[in-house]
């Protein structure tokens, strides 16, 4: 039957999200989430793994004899894991981005390697690959995760003295649409800065962020050197965050920290300023050269995009 091909394609693709529904939202709210996550190894190239090879076990004859649907229908079985996953609110544009890359990476090597090899080989003993992800998983959650600390740093030169622009650090006045240059993480998820205020909250005072879609990031205090250096303590537990895959697999993640932000500023001139604005954060995981890649272009776009708004906001209200 022609379409059983097809229904190789879709069974890949659910059994991924069947996958991803055990891993959880990343922040090990169960006890199963100990030994299932989407931060593993297992997740990240084990599961493309098989998910590229289901066709190929659904409807050998039909794949196996074509060196096309071999290379093609690995890749259809990913995107189909990606639309499944992005449909049913496990993934968002973000998340699907991140994981990209080791699963095309894998439907890839499947095509082009391990096809002529199932084609020269085939054997039943094959479906056994449906179980790895969930052998492996677990076995992999006893190896210790690796505890890297990275600091992201961006500066700018701002045409105004030091006192004005310190003057807009601890409150930031609102952010216009109009002051803020999108980007390219801004459009699949990522939130902009609006305006930051210091506010009482249960009796300790927080210096909150406020960013689109109504996430708010509370802060404290941590260092104020007047005109010189200023620095945060990001405080997640206390954040509203929303609920949606990228404040859950990010924000709320053991497997990635903030631990501080800090803006320093530089005499240059009278009238010149050079503001430098750094964020430190520590991974947890095994695999943080891939993470710490997404974490510091995400956070260098993002600190970039701020300085610039910071920059257009101080200078057109100068005198």
């Amino acid at each position: 039957m022609k379409y059983k091909q097809y229904i190789g394609i879709i069974l890949g693709g659910l059994y991924g999200l069947l996958v991803r529904g055990i891993s959880g939202s990343g922040n090990h709210n169960t006890a199963i989430h100990d030994y299932y996550n989407s931060y593993s190894l297992s997740f990240l190239w084990v599961l493309p793994l098989v998910i590229s090879i289901i066709p190929m076990l659904f409807a050998k004859k039909e794949i196996l004899t074509s060196k096309w649907k071999q290379f093609v229908f690995p890749f259809l079985s990913v995107l189909l894991f990606f639309i499944f996953t992005l449909s049913s609110g496990f993934e968002d544009w973000l998340c699907i981005l991140i994981i990209a890359l080791p699963f095309l990476i894998t439907a890839g090597i499947v095509g082009t390697a391990l096809a002529p090899l199932i084609k020269k080989r085939y054997s039943k003993k094959l479906y056994a690959i449906v179980a790895l992800p969930f052998l492996l998983s677990p076995l992999e959650s006893f190896i210790p995760n690796t505890l890297t600390t990275y600091t992201v740093t961006s500066k700018i030169l701002i045409e105004a003295d030091r006192q004005t622009v310190w003057s807009y650090l601890i409150e930031v006045p609102e952010i216009k649409d109009s002051e803020y240059q999108k980007g390219f993480f801004n459009y699949i998820g990522v939130p902009r800065p609006v305006k930051s205020k210091l506010e009482i909250v249960n009796g300790t005072t927080y210096r909150i962020g406020y960013f689109s879609n109504r996430l708010k990031l509370y802060e404290t205090l941590a260092t104020v050197d007047t005109l010189n250096y200023l620095e945060f303590k990001i405080h997640i537990n206390e954040s509203e965050l929303r609920d949606l895959p990228t404040d859950n697999l990010l924000l709320k993640s053991e497997s990635f920290t903030f631990e501080n932000i800090s803006y320093t500023l530089s005499k240059q001139s009278p009238t010149t300023t050079e503001l430098k604005l750094a964020c430190q954060y520590t991974l947890s995981s095994k695999m943080n050269g891939y993470a710490n890649f997404w974490a510091g272009s995400i956070i260098t776009d993002f600190e970039t995009r701020l300085l610039k708004s910071l920059k257009f906001k101080i200078e057109s209200h100068s005198p």
